[in-house]
């Protein structure tokens, strides 16, 4: 999966909808959990931003943002 363009569906919003949580590595950072894929987190790798699992430690830190 890659870029998408908008086709006005649920299908599309669903998986295009990335709510807050609480850092997975870190409580003062926020993780995004995809809402149609729960347990898919996005992350950043090697300067990449992908959605997927975060089950290691290194998953949790990749998917945890500092907020300013």
């Amino acid at each position: 999966m890659g870029l998408e363009r908008n086709d006005g569906s649920a299908a599309f919003k669903s998986s295009a909808t990335f709510p807050r949580r609480t850092g997975l590595a870190d409580a003062a950072g926020a993780s995004y959990e995809s809402y149609g894929a729960p347990g898919r987190f996005l992350r950043h790798r090697d300067f990449l931003l992908y959605s997927g699992p975060a089950a290691t430690t290194t998953a949790k830190a990749d998917a945890t943002f500092r907020l300013e």
